[in-house]
């Protein structure tokens, strides 16, 4: 531990002020963090050398920035070059040139296949159809009592409704017309409907008198020819809700006629806040299948007409009408109901007849002052919601597509309901689209994006206050599941605009702004989108992210030529590029121009060799390795292999995900027995390249004439398998580094001999779940301690399994040991022949609350002065 200064700085008020910020911050990481674990924080913070200051992080990183990035993974090494996607910014201000692209977007109806098979009770067949169908019986039987063959006919079964969707198009209903397309989708995939027709009505115009008393939103009467007819409409009932009486008007006119049905998408909360503050009551089935309203038994309430008192004294006829949420047990519930399947019944409000004044105002406005609002958003709204809200307070303004991939990816838990709390509970003003979508849940309208759709804006105040509840780990959580989502859906439906800096770009991005995700260039493609920036220059790690990045580079062995005048036997080596070259062009959209693969033969002379080839291996797609003895000879092909095997490592241990992106292809063949640990770990089976590459190798394939086809065959497959690792394996650039300075990967036969005392041990100290110390998070640790993971969620790879691929990678024989093994080791050690592998031990700080624990290490480090001290004074008696 560094000493400690002579005299300490007196501490300043601005010093106050950070500490005061800091401290709730940590408390927002969720991880039960103590007095003692946040000044132990702090003093590594103090301490560490080479941080940037804070307001220098991500401010706008971009290529050529120059910016440090939060994420403290990102400090290895430049391992992520990937572009910043940003969502909408405020007009006005200094702004970063920026191009526009589309995003794919998530899941606007939660539990879409639960719903759907929720209205299963509809897909009950109406046995009299309007089609007719060959009766087999009916013609058999004729024909044996007539002698005549006629064919008879009877109804064909069909599908039991008609069905009209009347999607609300009213201002407050533009942050859910992506739900209501969903669920037209989802009503039109199950296959429970004879047709389906969707109207789009609102603001409501008043009804004629005539139209009053049998008119509905389904355009058919009582008298209708087609009387089978179901009405579903898709409203928050808040635009007309108040004083405007045609909504109810028409309501209550299609009940009268048609089975109707209200689907919500606030949560039932909040509906007597809106239009739906009517008389509440539980309706039981029908007496037949697919009545109407009229029929649905219900207690009307003892004072609903105080509540809701006719005019001129004539009594008001009440016609339930079934609401219904967005969760599939209400949708079951009301389905079962209409076709006479559960005795139970569903919720239901009644609608009074038409000329009743209404009742009900729309939602009332939130509280001023941003403080108390976000205090009773926290207090009333369900978990899921609070949880969304906090995960959006990273922007100050988001496209309601983002906010749909946010609840899939993140809060998978949340339903339509709490998403509807997220948007109407007050924190946001909704900013409508060119088309006139006004705001919702309270908020006013804005200016408008200029790309379409409603953009949810935080109201002043309101998202500081959220912000602190968003620990460090659940925002770089929340910005890496984006940027997968991203990448792995550039295809999908349901899009909404964002931007990317690019220089010649017509749109901007504020200053300040912190990207939601991170695409690389070939996402950016498919999102309509240029693969890089077109600023000019730019860091050396972010140059040529895709044309000028190389797909494969070739390691191989440089062989001596033969004699003064004898060719080249690299040539081969050439030829076999040019070759595989060629095919990867073919199998791939590289443009003219692009870098297929890369092979130290293409530098020419005065050019700096070892940089530009440590530059290729830090930004190509896949490593091709040519297998000979003397490959594995070579130290600077090991360096080289070394290089590029740690961009996997590093890879991996932040995704949690194998990641292989080494194709190897054999040259000479080798004994498996005489290839290094990692060659032979690799799964690669050159048995499935035919029984002639096995024997012989490309370089006796190229060198036989005869086998000139199975030569090609060997070189297509081989640029298939890369083409396929290249586009799956997503190993990232990392910033270059002399590779002359990295160790070999192969190791050497002195090594490879070495016995297990010479071997690297790794023992873990940590508690597990049995004896963790009070206070402390138990997703951590496991049955052994070897399950330590303090990474976890980042990671789900224990801490110990990282430290053993590494040193693989890095050429030692790993032993994965106990810290009772290593004092009993250290004990029973000669001391004229101690070990000389080193040990490693990972600690874990809480380890040190563990009696057992902490005595263990006192045990160890005390055996192991003594045997420093043995051998001290054994060394003195011998000179």
């Amino acid at each position: 531990m560094p000493d400690a200064p002579a005299s300490p700085p007196e501490p300043t008020a601005r010093d106050g002020a950070a500490l005061a910020a800091v401290v709730p911050a940590l408390h927002g990481l969720g991880r039960g963090l103590d007095g003692l674990a946040i000044a132990e924080l702090l003093w590594l913070a103090a301490t560490a050398e080479g941080r940037a200051p804070a307001a220098a992080v991500e401010a706008v990183a971009e290529p050529g920035a120059g910016a440090v990035s939060a994420d403290p993974r990102d400090r290895i090494g430049r391992w992520n070059p990937d572009r910043g996607v940003y969502g909408p910014s405020a007009p006005g201000g200094d702004a970063i040139p920026a191009q526009e692209v589309s995003m794919p977007g998530g899941a606007a109806l939660p539990r879409a296949r639960e719903i759907a098979r929720a209205l299963r009770p509809l897909r009950r067949a109406w046995t009299a159809g309007r089609g007719t169908r060959l009766d087999i019986g009916a013609t058999v039987a004729g024909y044996a009592r007539s002698g005549e063959l006629l064919p008879a006919f009877s109804p064909a079964p069909e599908r039991w409704f008609d069905l009209t969707v009347v999607l609300d198009r009213s201002p407050t209903m533009a942050v859910w017309e992506d739900t209501g397309a969903e669920l037209v989708k989802v009503l039109a995939s199950t296959g429970a409907f004879r047709t389906l027709r969707v109207r789009e009505a609102g603001p409501w115009e008043p009804l004629s008198p005539a139209g009053a008393g049998r008119g509905g939103l389904g355009g058919t009467g009582a008298r209708s020819a087609r009387p089978r007819r179901l009405v579903l409409v898709f409203s928050d009932c808040v635009t007309g809700a108040g004083g405007e009486r045609a909504f109810w008007d028409r309501l209550h006119g299609s009940a009268a006629a048609t089975p109707t049905v209200l689907v919500n998408p606030l949560p039932p909360r909040i509906w007597r806040h809106s239009g739906l503050d009517l008389p509440a009551v539980k309706v039981t089935p029908p007496g037949a299948p697919g009545a109407p309203n009229t029929a649905l038994r219900f207690a009307a309430p003892p004072l609903a007409e105080q509540a809701f008192p006719p005019p001129d004294g004539r009594r008001s006829p009440w016609l339930p009408l079934p609401v219904v949420g967005l969760s599939p047990r209400a949708v079951s519930r009301w389905a079962r109901t209409l076709m006479r399947g559960d005795p139970e019944g569903c919720e239901a409000v009644l609608v009074p007849g038409p000329g009743l004044p209404g009742q009900a105002p729309a939602l009332p406005e939130p509280p001023a002052d941003a403080g108390q609002l976000t205090e009773a958003f926290l207090r009333r709204a369900s978990t899921p919601a609070v949880r969304l809200a906090v995960l959006c307070s990273s922007y100050p303004r988001l496209h309601t597509g983002l906010l749909h991939v946010i609840r899939q990816e993140l809060v998978p838990e949340a339903t339509a309901a709490d998403l509807a709390e997220v948007v109407v509970g007050g924190l946001f003003l909704v900013d409508a689209d060119e088309g006139g979508n006004g705001g919702a849940g309270g908020g006013a309208r804005g200016t408008g994006s200029r790309s379409g759709g409603p953009v949810l804006s935080f109201r002043e105040g309101v998202r500081e206050r959220l912000a602190p509840r968003l620990g460090a780990r659940d925002q770089l959580r929340a910005r890496d599941a984006l940027s997968r989502f991203v990448a792995a859906h550039t295809g999908a439906p349901g899009r909404f605009p964002a931007l990317v800096p690019d220089a010649e770009g017509d749109a901007g991005i504020a200053a300040g702004l912190e990207p939601f995700a991170r695409a690389s260039g070939r996402t950016l493609q498919g999102l309509g989108g240029t693969p890089e920036g077109r600023a000019g220059g730019g860091s050396r790690s972010t140059r040529g992210l895709d044309h000028n990045r190389p797909y494969f580079f070739l390691s191989y062995a440089h062989t001596p030529r033969f004699g003064s005048e004898g060719p080249h036997a690299d040539l081969w080596v050439e030829r076999f590029f040019r070759d595989l070259g060629s095919e990867v062009m073919a199998m791939t959209d590289l443009r003219e121009g692009a870098v297929a693969g890369f092979m130290d033969r293409q530098m020419h002379p005065g050019e700096n060799w070892s940089d530009q080839l440590s530059e290729v291996l830090a930004t190509c797609r896949v490593f091709v390795p040519l297998y000979s003895p003397r490959y594995f000879a070579s130290e600077t092909c090991g360096r080289e292999w070394y290089a590029f095997a740690q961009r996997s490592i590093y890879q991996r241990a932040r995704s949690s995900e194998p990641v292989n992106a080494i194709v190897p292809a054999v040259w000479v063949p080798v004994p498996p027995g005489l290839m290094p640990p990692v060659a032979r770990q690799l799964q690669f089976n050159s048995s499935s390249f035919g029984e002639s590459y096995t024997e012989h190798g490309l370089y006796g394939l190229m060198k036989i004439r005869s086998y000139a086809e199975e030569y090609e065959r060997v070189v297509y497959q081989l640029a298939r398998r890369i083409v396929t690792v290249g586009e799956t394996s997503r190993v990232g650039p990392a910033e270059a580094f002399d590779y002359r300075l990295a160790p070999t990967a192969f190791r050497s036969t002195a090594r490879s001999t070495a016995g297990p005392e010479d071997s690297l041990r790794l023992a873990v100290v940590a508690p597990t779940r049995r004896n963790l110390p009070e206070g402390r998070d138990p997703r951590y640790y496991g049955d052994s301690p070897d399950d330590w993971n303090p990474y976890h969620p980042e990671t789900g790879r224990p801490l110990v399994d990282v430290a053993t691929d590494l040193a693989f990678h890095l050429n030692d024989q790993v032993d994965v040991s106990t810290l009772a093994a290593e004092v009993e080791r250290v004990r029973r050690a000669a001391s004229d022949a101690p070990s000389t592998g080193p040990l490693i031990l990972l600690v874990d700080p809480w380890a040190l609350r563990v009696a057992e624990l902490r005595d263990g290490l006192a045990a160890l480090a005390a055996a192991r002065l003594r045997a420093r001290a043995d051998r001290h004074h054994r060394s003195r008696d011998v000179l």
